[in-house]
C-alpha cells in the first residue's frame, strides 16, 4: 500500500524520443459532498506538489453539484477554483436546477465544462455560456508543450434534471448517436493534430456505456468515467472482481483504452499515470492507475473557512441510536430504510391538522443515513439536498392505486426505480405483474394496524384518500398523467428540510434501525432482474443471496 505521502509520485519512466508522460488526478460523483471537501483539496495540492515537473489534468467526471442550493453550490464552484480542475463534464445532478440554473452555476466555474452529446435548442439559456465558451464539446489543453483534448459525454440513461423546466431546450443523445458524437468529435481533434485524447465521462460502467464506447469509438486513449460510482483500481484486460474490473479494451482501431471510476462522494480520488508512445497510443506496460482514501489527508484550513463563512456553524438536531448508512445503492434505492420511513412519518405529522392519511414519495429525493447524531448540515446537504416541497390532495382509492401501479411498473428491471416510500399506508407489489403489480393495498394508523383495504383489482373512482406526496411526482413521467388533475387544487404541507428539521429537534433522539413494519412488500422471481445495475457489485450479489 502506497503511502499517502507518496501517492501521487510519478513512475518513473524512461521514456523514449517523441514519448509523453501524462499525470492525471480525477474525481467523479462529488455530489456536492461537504464532508471531505476540504481533504478533496489538500489531495490536490499533495499531486500538485508530487508532480510539479511533469505533464498533469484535473479532471472530474460529473455530478459536482447536488440540489438547487445555492450556498452549497457557491462554496463548491469556489473550491473547485481553488483545485485548479482543468474540465468537468455535466452528470445529471448539474441539470437539477434547470438549465437556467445550470447556465448560472457554469458562469462561476473555471473549468472547461465539455460534453459532446447534448442537443440544446435555440432558446435554452446554455447557448450564453456556449457563446461564451464556458460549455464546449471537447477542450485543449498545452501541457509541458504537449496538446491533450478533453471530450465530455453526458448520461443518456437518466432525465436531465427533475423539473419540467430542465428539460426545456435541453436532450441527451442515445448511446448510438453518443459514440458517433464521440467519433467525430475525436476525428476533428486528429485532423488538428491532437492525437491524445481523453473522454470525460459521465456515461457510467459497464457494457451498456463506458466500455461499449471504448470498443465502438476511434482515437479514445483514456475514459475517466463517473454516474454508476465504481471502484476501479490498475489496468485490466479481464475482469477480476472487486476493484479490480475490466477497464483496458482495444479502440475500433485496436488500440488500447484505459478505463477509470473513483467511487462517489469524495470517498476516493484517482491517480492515473500513463506514458504515450510517438504516435499518441498508450504504452500498456506503463499504466499505474490507483485510488487513495481523501480520508486520509489532512484538512485544509482555508476551505474549513470558507465552509464556514459561506454555510454558516453547525448546529445539532437530535441524537441517533443505532446508526444507519446504506451498504450501497441496491440497499438506499430498493429496501425500506430508517431514513425515508422517518422522514414519512414526519410528512404525516404534518399533514395530519389538514386531514392527510397516507404518505408516498420518491426514493431519489431522500439520500444516505447518519451516524450518532444529525446535524443541519447532515440534513440539508446530504440527506434531504433537493428539499422537496409536499402538497396534499383528496385522491379517489382508483388515482391511488393507478399511480402505484405506474411506479411499481417501472420498479423492475429499471436502473433507477421510482419506489414509492410511505406512510399511512401499507401495499404489496408482484413482479409477475406486468403493468398492475400492485397486489394489495391498505390504510393504517399510527401503530401500523390497518384500518380500511382498498380494492386494488377495482378500486372506487368516488371514495377519496387524502395523500400528501412530494411535488417532484407532478413532473416525473409515470406520475404526471395521474396527478395533473390534482395540482391545481392541492394544499401545501411544507418543505421536505423544514419538516423534518422540526421532527428531529421535537424527538431530540431517533433510532435508525433498519424497519420491521413492512410497510412495502416486494415479491419478485429474480433480483438480477429487479435490480440490474447494481447487480454487478459484489456488495449487492452477497444481499442478493440474503434477499
Amino acid at each position: 500500500m502506497t503511502s499517502i505521502n507518496n501517492f501521487f509520485k510519478p513512475q518513473i519512466a524512461n521514456t523514449k524520443a517523441g514519448e509523453t508522460q501524462l499525470s492525471v488526478f480525477y474525481t467523479n460523483d462529488m455530489h456536492g459532498d461537504i464532508n471531505r471537501l476540504s481533504k478533496l483539496k489538500s489531495a490536490k495540492d499533495s499531486f500538485e506538489k508530487s508532480n510539479k515537473d511533469n505533464s498533469t489534468l484535473a479532471l472530474t467526471a460529473g455530478d459536482c453539484f447536488y440540489g438547487k442550493d445555492k450556498q452549497r453550490i457557491g462554496l463548491i464552484s469556489k473550491v473547485m477554483n481553488m483545485m485548479k480542475f482543468d474540465a468537468l463534464t455535466l452528470g445529471n445532478h448539474e441539470f437539477t436546477p434547470g438549465s437556467k440554473g445550470l447556465a448560472e452555476n457554469l458562469k462561476n466555474i473555471d473549468a472547461k465544462a465539455v460534453s459532446a452529446n447534448l442537443e440544446i435548442g435555440e432558446d435554452c439559456p446554455l447557448k450564453d455560456r456556449i457563446a461564451d465558451k464556458k460549455l464546449v464539446k471537447s477542450a485543449v489543453f498545452m501541457k509541458g508543450g504537449h496538446k491533450f483534448a478533453v471530450i465530455g459525454a453526458s448520461p443518456f440513461d437518466a432525465e436531465v434534471g427533475i423539473t419540467e423546466d430542465a428539460k426545456a431546450g435541453v436532450r441527451v443523445k442515445d448511446i448510438d448517436k453518443t459514440i458517433k458524437a464521440i467519433n467525430e468529435e475525436a476525428k476533428n481533434l486528429e485532423k488538428q493534430g491532437i492525437n491524445k485524447i481523453i473522454l470525460l465521462s459521465h456515461l457510467g460502467y459497464g457494457e451498456h456505456a463506458d466500455l461499449k464506447v471504448a470498443r465502438e469509438t476511434e482515437g479514445i486513449d483514456i475514459i475517466v468515467g463517473g454516474h454508476s460510482h465504481a471502484t476501479i483500481e490498475g489496468a485490466q484486460s479481464e475482469d477480476k472482481g472487486g476493484t479490480h474490473k475490466l477497464n483496458l479494451v482495444k479502440s475500433k482501431r485496436g488500440e488500447p483504452v484505459i478505463i477509470t471510476q473513483a467511487s462517489k462522494l469524495n470517498e476516493k480520488v484517482g491517480f492515473l499515470d500513463v506514458v504515450f508512445d510517438k504516435n499518441g497510443v498508450i504504452k500498456t506496460d506503463s499504466i499505474k492507475n490507483q485510488l487513495a482514501n481523501v480520508a486520509d489527508f489532512a484538512e485544509d484550513k482555508k476551505v474549513n473557512n470558507l465552509m464556514v463563512e459561506t454555510l454558516g456553524e453547525k448546529q445539532h438536531l437530535a441524537n441517533v441510536t443505532n446508526g444507519y448508512d446504506p451498504e450501497c445503492e441496491f440497499e438506499e434505492r430498493y429496501r425500506e430504510n430508517p431514513v425515508h420511513n422517518m422522514l414519512a412519518d414526519a410528512v404525516l405529522e404534518k399533514g395530519k391538522a389538514q386531514g392527510v392519511q397516507g404518505v408516498l414519495f420518491a426514493t431519489n429525493t431522500v439520500k444516505g443515513g447518519a451516524n450518532n447524531e444529525i446535524s443541519n448540515y447532515n440534513l440539508k446537504y446530504e440527506m434531504l439536498p433537493y428539499n422537496s416541497s409536499y402538497v396534499a390532495a383528496e385522491m379517489t382509492e382508483k388515482d391511488v392505486v393507478d399511480l402505484l401501479n405506474a411506479t411499481s411498473a417501472k420498479v423492475f428491471g429499471e436502473v433507477d426505480p421510482p419506489l414509492l416510500r410511505t406512510a399511512g399506508m401499507k401495499y404489496t407489489i408482484d413482479q409477475a405483474g406486468s403493468k398492475t403489480p400492485l397486489t394489495k393495498l391498505e390504510l393504517t394508523d399510527e401503530k401500523g394496524n390497518v384500518t380500511a383495504t382498498i380494492d386494488t383489482k377495482n378500486p372506487s373512482t368516488d371514495k377519496k384518500v387524502k395523500v400528501a406526496f412530494d411535488s417532484y411526482l407532478f413532473c416525473a413521467d409515470y406520475s404526471k398523467p395521474i396527478l395533473d388533475k390534482y395540482k391545481a387544487t392541492s394544499e401545501k404541507v411544507g418543505e421536505q428540510q423544514e419538516i423534518f428539521t422540526n421532527y428531529l429537534t421535537k424527538k431530540g433522539t431517533v433510532d435508525f434501525s433498519m424497519p420491521k413494519d413492512n410497510r412495502i412488500t416486494i415479491k419478485y422471481n429474480d433480483l438480477a432482474t429487479y435490480c440490474p445495475q447494481y447487480s454487478m457489485d459484489d456488495k449487492v450479489k452477497t444481499m442478493q443471496k440474503q434477499a
